[in-house]
């Protein structure tokens, strides 16, 4: 498991909307049991999306955006399968995650 990883959604009625999670917690809190993701929706659930703060990130081809207010938290065992990395849009997400935090 590793900061930027994409997973399932582990609540499967969500799926259909929110197909994938991203991890964004830093790789020094590899000690925990829990770790703290956003959902990736797909664009046309949420009406309102913008490219700073909800950045797209492309998973199997498709283009989902992160869905920065959705923050929440799983247990490492609730994410089983790696589906693919994020990394290639760290600085975006980062530049959400910032706008989130702090305002800018």
């Amino acid at each position: 498991m590793a900061r930027f990883d994409i997973y399932p959604n582990p609540i499967a009625p969500d799926r259909a909307q929110f197909p994938f999670v991203l991890e964004i917690q830093s790789d020094l809190l590899y000690q925990f049991s829990e770790r703290v993701c956003v959902p990736l929706v797909r664009s046309s659930i949420i009406p309102g999306l913008t490219e700073r703060f909800n950045p797209t990130v492309l998973v199997d081809g498709e283009p989902l955006r992160l869905h920065t207010l959705g923050i929440t938290v799983f247990f490492t065992n609730e994410l089983r399968q790696r589906t693919s990395s994020a990394s290639a849009n760290a600085l975006e997400i980062d530049t959400a995650l910032d706008m989130l935090l702090r305002g800018y």
